[in-house]
């Protein structure tokens, strides 16, 4: 799937606006197709955590309950873990008959040259070398992809299996068990633990994804992911082998100017960053790896549950509300994207 990380995107006003009035060239990066996908599977993830969480921590979220109900909750966490494996299912058909039947290959697939570029990156960093160039997708961004890719799966799966959840109980699985009826209640709760801590560890990899593409990439926000398209000067500022190829190797595309935050802005939001991670990564502890099958009422090393009592608490409640608000503010975000795509503002 193509995800927003692989460009930099323009701010009306900003540096967009001077690219348009100077008529720099525009290189596609995503079809519309990618666009409205990516768009909708992005939005289906946002509603899931937005109805996911509070069914975790409902300590802590609970008011979520109390404005819309449980039971709309639940049916909205089904609903959009409906829709995302359907789009899902038709964007994977679309990039298999694309890449067998179209012109060109699956820009996203790993090759070889994604180890020689990860090597020649980790000595740039190191100071030992100039930043590689990187096709369409950098090798960070293949990786990216792929992670997330294989726990989407794994989410999709055990959201099915606790969905249909009565596979468990029903009679026929039981005697198919012999004497070991009871591990089918240990199975339903294992299957909820993995949904769980996989859910919660995606998050910070969505969180990194967000804040590549809309702080390292393109600061503050990045909007490719709505027009599909990137400046020729990013382009080649990012991804120099795929700009060549789809410049016909013009090498005059112009100084990239895009944004970037300040040192102190950077180090502020890199740090917020880590404290979120750390904050999720300790939830996660609590809430699944300490706690066996999966209810935190009987935990193995701790004799109260640091995420609902003492001052650890504090944390975690403003910390899962503090992600609830963000989560709100990026529904917001990609339907005014995806709206104003809609009227060809974009």
């Amino acid at each position: 799937m193509a995800t927003s990380t692989d460009t930099p995107g323009e701010m009306p006003g900003g540096a967009d606006a001077t690219e348009a009035a100077t008529g720099e060239r525009r290189l596609e990066r995503f079809s519309s197709v990618q666009v409205y996908v990516h768009g909708t599977i992005a939005l289906c993830i946002f509603v899931l955590y937005l109805t996911g969480l509070p069914m975790t921590f409902a300590d802590h979220l609970g008011w979520l309950f109390a404005i819309f109900g449980y039971g709309n909750i639940v049916f909205l966490h089904v609903a959009a873990g409906v829709v995302f494996i359907t789009v899902a299912t038709y964007y994977l058909l679309y990039v298999a008959l694309t890449g067998l039947f179209g012109p060109g290959r699956i820009a996203a697939l790993p090759t070889r040259q994604d180890v020689s570029e990860a090597i020649g990156y980790v000595k740039y960093l190191l100071g030992r070398g100039e930043k590689p160039a990187a096709d369409k997708y950098t090798w960070l961004q293949k990786g990216e992809i792929w992670v997330l890719g294989v726990e989407l799966l794994v989410l999709s799966v055990t959201g099915l299996l606790l969905w249909y959840r009565g596979l468990f109980v029903s009679p026929e699985f039981r005697a198919a068990l012999g004497g070991h009826e009871h591990l089918a209640d240990v199975l339903l709760l294992i299957v909820r633990d993995i949904h769980v801590v996989v859910a919660l560890t995606m998050l910070m990899g969505i969180a990194f994804h967000l804040y590549m593409v809309n702080v390292k990439e393109r600061f503050p926000f990045n909007r490719t992911m709505f027009t599909g398209d990137v400046s020729a000067s990013r382009a080649k500022h990012h991804w120099a082998d795929w700009a060549d190829e789809q410049l016909e190797g013009d090498a005059d595309a112009g100084h990239d100017e895009t944004p970037v935050p300040s040192r102190r802005t950077l180090a502020v939001i890199t740090l917020a960053l880590l404290a979120f991670f750390a904050v999720v990564l300790l939830s996660t502890l609590f809430a699944a790896v300490l706690s066996p099958l999966p209810t935190r009422e009987y935990l193995l090393a701790l004799p109260f549950d640091p995420v609902t009592h003492g001052a650890a608490s504090v944390v975690f409640f403003l910390g899962l509300n503090v992600a609830v608000l963000l989560i709100v503010a990026g529904v917001l975000a990609i339907c005014y994207g995806l709206a104003k795509r809609l009227r060809g503002d974009f």
